[in-house]
């Protein structure tokens, strides 16, 4: 896959940053006065919000390079061979019955070393 070249817009990505801050702080100011107001229209004021910050923070070019790494890392997930249930099954069961038994060695282990212990401190 090439990798596509984004020249960052400074001033544009500047101006992004500082809408993006203070939209977070008239949230912040404003979910101090709207708390007497019903949940669900809380629950749209901060969907809007969080929608309008998502939204310049994919403008910025920190943003656009975001959504280039999830397209990438997603058709790297559609390469993937995924097991069977069949073999998700076997190789759980397999760990289960290893951890089981270190389980068992290691108590033993303990016992014998306190038992050592207590032997020598009489």
């Amino acid at each position: 896959m090439e990798e596509k070249k984004i020249i960052p817009n400074v001033k544009k990505d500047r101006l992004c940053w500082l809408l993006i801050f203070l939209l977070v702080a008239l949230g912040v100011v404003t979910s101090y006065y709207i708390r007497e107001y019903t949940w669900s229209l809380k629950f749209i004021f901060w969907l809007l919000l969080t929608a309008a910050v998502a939204t310049l923070a994919f403008i910025t070019s920190q943003g656009r390079k975001f959504l280039i790494f999830i397209n990438g890392a997603t058709m790297e997930l559609r390469k993937v061979v995924w097991p069977t249930r069949d073999e998700t099954t076997k190789i759980t069961a397999i760990v289960a019955a290893l951890v089981f038994t270190m389980s068992i060695i290691l108590w033993i282990l303990d016992t014998f070393l306190l038992w050592i212990f207590r032997w020598f401190t009489k």
